[in-house]
């Protein structure tokens, strides 16, 4: 699995690369230490805690790239939207852009917050492991799998000319690869397998048909307007957006609803072997009964949360009700919120029925 990681990501910039936008400036984000400040002309922040307004002037030093050992004047503008404040002996992300006629310019990109990042991973992988023995090490692989192919096929291929079916393809290896590497060749992850394919692609086509039905793409997603300036130069469908981001929002809910639903069934048949079908079929979807509540939470939470400054906005400034459903953002999430929950509610019917039509097999 390690390999198959790693083969990934060094084949698919061959196959990714030329859908890329060509920069115009030649720039690197570099490491660089602030040697001295020279001059502060700052004010606090009225409205941010601990940030500042103003400008600053300090000597930096590269520490990497082609300008490394170099000393630059850098100049630096703080806001309430851009606020690294550099002091001496602050080491951080400087950006050293190349213009055309050879002049370079300097100045702080950011804080490093990634080491932060790489810490906390790390708590999570020790006590997956510590938790989950090999059961653990296996589902830490099948989520480096995952992030792999989002990252390295899913997002590149969207400027393909079919990002729809790459999306649904990618989506399948997922499944069959994390309940694979968890469940092995079983019953169980070949039904869960089944049910949360099914139900993502009913949410993903709800999605897409109630979004060209409400004259909504993916420019009125969040950044869509950035994406727009790419799809000028390039095959970008920006249309098919909406349909692969609830595909890929309303995956790893849908799984956890499929897989419960397939291990409960498999618990029920080794408890009573001799159940029949029908009894079978109305366990399992007792079983899912429970499980509905908590997850369609869990999914209408997560949009809730991510869209949690835009319903700050909508009460800030008193907007009606008339005036705020209609605005396309929230409507694009409205939409993925609910076709995502219809989703996962029918992933356990799916679920439940290719429980009960696949033919048991011997040990299971």
């Amino acid at each position: 699995m390690v390999l198959l990681i790693w083969l990934i990501a060094q084949i698919s910039p061959s196959f990714t690369n030329k859908y890329k936008k060509v920069p115009v400036f030649a720039q690197e984000f570099v490491m660089g230490k602030v040697l001295s400040v020279e001059q502060n002309d700052l004010v606090r922040d009225p409205y941010v805690e601990g940030r500042y307004n103003g400008s600053q002037k300090y000597t930096v030093l590269i520490q990497e790239g082609s300008q490394k050992g170099n000393e630059f004047t850098v100049y630096n503008t703080l806001s309430s939207l851009k606020s690294a404040y550099a002091y001496e002996g602050l080491e951080a992300v400087f950006t050293v852009r190349t213009s055309t006629d050879g002049k370079i310019s300097v100045w702080l990109y950011n804080y490093r917050r990634d080491k932060a990042l790489y810490a906390l991973a790390m708590v999570l992988i020790i006590l997956v492991i510590l938790i989950g023995k090999n059961e653990g090490i296996n589902s830490l692989l099948a989520l480096a799998f995952t992030a792999a192919i989002i990252v390295y096929v899913v997002v590149p291929m969207m400027w393909s000319p079919h990002p729809i079916l790459i999306a649904i393809i990618s989506s399948i290896i997922i499944c069959l690869v994390s309940f694979l590497l968890i469940a092995g060749w079983t019953r169980k992850a070949i039904v869960a397998s089944i049910g949360t394919l099914l139900g993502i692609s009913l949410a993903g086509v709800i999605c897409y048909s109630f979004g060209r039905l409400q004259d909504l793409s993916g420019v009125d997603m969040t950044k869509g307007e950035s994406l727009l300036y790419l799809a000028q130069d390039s095959n970008f469908k920006i249309k098919s957006l909406l349909f692969v981001s609830i595909l890929i929002s309303s995956l790893g809910a849908t799984m956890d609803i499929a897989m419960s639903i397939a291990s409960s069934g498999t618990q029920i048949v080794r408890t009573k072997p001799d159940i029949t079908n029908k009894e079978l079929f109305v366990a399992l979807i007792n079983v899912g009964k429970d499980i509905i509540g908590t997850m369609t939470n869990t999914l209408i939470l997560s949009f809730c949360g991510a869209s949690l400054p835009l319903a700050m906005l909508i009460w800030g400034y008193d907007m009606s009700y008339m005036q705020f459903i209609n605005i396309p953002i929230i409507v694009i999430d409205i939409l993925q919120a609910l076709s995502g929950s219809i989703g996962m509610v029918t992933s356990v019917i799916f679920t439940a029925v290719a429980f009960v039509a696949l033919p048991k097999r011997k040990g299971e």
